[in-house]
């Protein structure tokens, strides 16, 4: 049994992957639109024509990251998906996309660790993968061994994940071009992205973040997937002005992520919190603020930034015109 505790040290502390049980097979053209429920959807006006941007909270109360832009004219990039563990991010974002049209145009993987990658892997355990197509998958991890010498905990997991997901469910997926400066457009919106994996021994995986640049909705929305102080300080030095955004998703969940001073160079308007509720509140079990997390550090830091509003993913947010 892991604890909370354990989310929270390097991302990787999960219940073990299952097998996937077949490859990916053709769509069902028969499967049923599902009654997708939302955990308490928030609507918020935001953009400025008629696409959709979902917000989404993990299903099972854990540190996640799951986003799905939709253009105005339907296309879709999906940013990470959520957690592997009991697999309830993976079963709601399946459907989700289904009830969508079930055509993913992108999916972008930040970096290796299973709360970002976990959805995946569940949706890859159905040979008809929710009925759900991918038109190109995005993702730039360093070299696998690397990785798991500095983080041996692992191993099984994203062993799993790249032999069998990647190599065998998804292996007819086209691999997109994941590097720096490229620019995509689907619809009428664009992304792009912003750096490459940074290498350092402290943080690895995280640190290998890469982040995406997203232009929706007359909004620039900056996805920093797990990035740390090392990463985000490179970052800094390399993008300049660049890093100016109007909305950011916090880093590692809100704690212990980039620095205040990357948030600084981003100067959002707005920042979403991917974040549950025991980790807002820093509660380890033993009420609010007997945890050794830091998010009380990163909201600090939002307000001596002026940042003027704070989406906590305890639910799920829809940004709309």
């Amino acid at each position: 049994m892991f604890t909370r505790k354990d989310f929270l040290t390097g991302g990787v502390a999960m219940a073990a992957a299952t097998g996937v049980r077949g490859a990916l097979g053709a769509v069902n053209k028969a499967l049923t639109t599902p009654d997708v429920k939302f955990k308490d959807l928030q609507t918020v006006k935001l953009l400025n024509d008629g696409g959709r941007v979902y917000a989404l909270s993990s299903r099972i109360d854990s540190i996640s990251l799951s986003t799905v832009f939709v253009s105005p004219e339907g296309k879709i990039l999906v940013v990470d998906g959520g957690y592997l563990r009991l697999g309830g991010d993976g079963k709601f974002l399946g459907d989700f996309l289904r009830k969508l049209g079930g055509h993913v145009d992108y999916w972008f993987i930040t970096h290796a660790h299973g709360d970002h990658y976990g959805a995946l892997v569940t949706m890859a355990e159905r040979p008809d993968f929710y009925g759900v197509t991918i038109g190109e998958l995005l993702y730039n991890f360093p070299d696998r061994e690397w990785m798991l010498k500095r983080e041996p905990a692992s191993r099984p997991y994203l062993t799993n994940f790249c032999d069998n997901v990647l190599g065998k469910c998804l292996k007819d997926v086209k691999r997109g071009d994941c590097s720096v400066g490229r620019v995509v457009n689907f619809g009428s919106w664009s992304f792009e992205i912003l750096n490459e994996p940074f290498l350092c021994d402290g943080n690895a995986i995280n640190n290998s973040s890469v982040m995406i640049s997203v232009k929706a909705g007359g909004k620039t929305w900056l996805e920093t997937g797990d990035l740390g102080v090392e990463g985000g300080q490179d970052a800094m030095k390399k993008l300049g002005a660049r890093l100016r955004h109007d909305i950011v998703f916090l880093a590692h969940h809100g704690q212990c992520g980039v620095d205040k001073d990357f948030y600084a160079a981003v100067k959002p308007e707005a920042a979403i919190w991917p974040t549950p509720s025991w980790l807002w509140d820093n509660n380890n079990g033993g009420g609010i603020g007997s945890g050794p997390y830091r998010t009380n550090y990163t909201k600090c830091w939002m307000q001596d930034l002026g940042v003027k509003k704070n989406y906590l993913l305890v639910k799920d947010y829809l940004f709309t015109a």
